[in-house]
């Protein structure tokens, strides 16, 4: 009886599972779950008109436009260094001296041989005279029948000699300055001075080093003007033009700009790299450029009064094929725009065809969207300059078709 009972109790305890089975899944079947759309946060501005301005962005080392290297034409030892490394010398001051003792020695003994020489000619002068003096008085006798033929012919040929010897002593005192000349500037040799003023960017010797031709002594370099040179491209070559003005900033000088000058424009273009050297000069007043500096140029090239222009984010797509996503305040709807774009200008990139103005365009977000997305981005704001970005707006998008 109790196997009979507990057969039962089985069976009906099946029967109510399977019913409660059978139940659930036609619950499931007939109540499917509503899928849920993504939401992505992104930002968008209102469009306007405004000036933009065409600008090349280039890189390029700082350098000085007038250096000079100090070297000795004489080998000597020296006797004084008085400039060390970033000391500010002038034009014509005294950087480097040499031991000019023998060099003075040959001053004097050339100035003593020059002296010789003076009266060497002297004393030739007075001979040459006296040797015309003797043939003017030998003709004067042989009109009166006292001299002979000759008698003169001996005077006039010792003139002959003497008028040489002269030349000779004026050779001999020409060649004696000349030794003075080069000893008073072996001398001058001996104290070399800097042709340009400016600052001391290397010193390679000390007192008692012995100079030589082929030594590099010292280095100056003028920091009034420095330069630098940049690669241009071919596409932005012909855009370029002397004499426009450039903006110049470096990492090492924070909240500085710098003003600089096309200077120099390179007439061919490198076949390999397709680019051209072009040279700014920037003005340096208060010597904080120093050459080696990573030198960052902008060029502005042309000027807008009023374009169409969007936050360079907003656009997406290759050259030829751009787009951008406006949002249709009326609908709702995130609409995909294709786009053909003009220059940048910084962070913003001008519109030529497919933005009217006034739209909303998604600057930031752009890549979780698709064309055609409902969006919800709660209230417009009110009427603010452009491209400010609305703050934190949620767009619920759900593509088509899902």
């Amino acid at each position: 009886m109790r196997y009979v009972l507990f057969l039962i109790a089985v069976g009906l305890t099946g029967a109510f599972g399977w019913h409660l089975y059978g139940d659930s899944l036609a619950s499931v079947k007939s109540e499917p779950k509503e899928k849920q759309a993504d939401v992505a946060a992104v930002d968008v501005v209102r469009v306007s008109r405004r000036p933009i301005a065409e600008r090349i962005e280039l890189v390029g080392s700082l350098e000085p436009v007038s250096e000079v290297e100090i070297r000795s034409r004489l080998s000597g030892y020296l006797e004084s260094v008085p400039f060390d490394v970033g000391d500010s010398v002038k034009e014509g001051q005294t950087v480097i001296e040499l031991d000019d003792a023998s060099t003075r020695e040959l001053v004097t003994r050339a100035a003593a041989a020059e002296q010789v020489a003076e009266a060497q000619l002297k004393a030739q002068v007075a001979r040459e005279g006296q040797a015309l003096r003797e043939v003017e008085r030998l003709r004067e006798l042989a009109i009166s029948g006292v001299s002979t033929t000759q008698q003169i012919e001996e005077a006039e040929s010792a003139l002959l000699v003497s008028k040489a010897e002269s030349e000779l002593e004026r050779a001999r005192l020409a060649e004696a300055k000349a030794d003075l000349e080069r000893s008073r500037l072996a001398l001058n040799e001996m104290q070399i001075s800097t042709p340009i003023s400016g600052f001391v960017a290397e010193r390679n010797v000390d007192v008692g080093d012995l100079a030589r031709g082929e030594d590099i002594l010292m280095r100056i370099v003028d920091l009034s003007t420095i330069r630098t040179v940049v690669n241009v491209v071919e596409r932005d070559y012909g855009k370029i033009r002397l004499g426009e003005s450039a903006t110049i900033t470096v990492d090492g000088i924070a909240n500085r700009q710098f003003t600089g000058r096309i200077v120099r424009q390179a007439p061919v273009l490198d076949p390999t790299t397709r680019t051209a050297r072009v040279m700014i000069e920037i003005a340096n007043e208060d010597s904080l450029l120093k050459p080696g500096m990573h030198g960052r140029v902008v060029i502005t090239v042309s000027r807008l009064k009023d374009a169409l222009a969007v936050p360079a984010s907003a656009v997406f797509g290759p050259t030829g094929g751009q787009f951008l996503y406006t949002v249709d305040e009326a609908t709702s709807v995130a609409l995909k725009q294709p786009v053909s774009v003009g220059f940048r200008d910084g962070e913003l990139i001008q519109v030529l065809t497919g933005l009217k103005e006034n739209s909303l365009v998604v600057t930031l977000g752009g890549r979780l969207i698709s064309d055609g997305a409902a969006v919800d981005f709660g209230e417009l704001p009110k009427v603010r300059p452009a491209f400010e970005i609305s703050a934190n707006r949620q767009v619920q998008a759900a593509s088509v078709g899902e």
